[in-house]
């Protein structure tokens, strides 16, 4: 059973957006840490919201280090959230991206999030 609950931040540390949802009972960690990163990244295309800079935090580490190029995708059930997250991230307008690895203890406004998608879906 997982969620995903993406948080939007500006440059100011304030919260643009956020959002969660219940995914159900059969899907993994990673895929529910790529599903947050696509709808995060969609929201940002679809309100035409562009940066010079594109900071990406994530606690699922082998997200971060897929979407950075430094570890490969083999999984097959993993592969259409990597590509649907690269169609997504080509619609953004930035200059440069930063994707950066946190522990799940430092990610509370998302780890808020997912827990209360579990308990709303459920």
């Amino acid at each position: 059973m997982y969620d995903e609950g993406p948080v939007l931040f500006a440059s100011c540390q304030h919260a643009i957006a956020e959002g969660s949802e219940f995914l159900g009972y059969n899907v993994s960690n990673n895929q529910a840490e790529y599903q947050g990163l696509i709808e995060g990244l969609t929201y940002m295309a679809e309100s035409d919201i562009s940066c010079d800079e594109l900071y990406v935090r994530g606690d699922a580490q082998i997200v971060i280090r897929q979407m950075d190029g430094e570890y490969q995708v083999r999984s097959p059930n993993i592969r259409p959230y990597y590509e649907d997250a690269k169609d997504a991230l080509a619609e953004i307008d930035y200059e440069y991206i930063i994707w950066d690895h946190v522990p799940r203890s430092e990610n509370d406004e998302a780890d808020f999030l997912a827990n209360e998608a579990i308990e709303n879906g459920c």
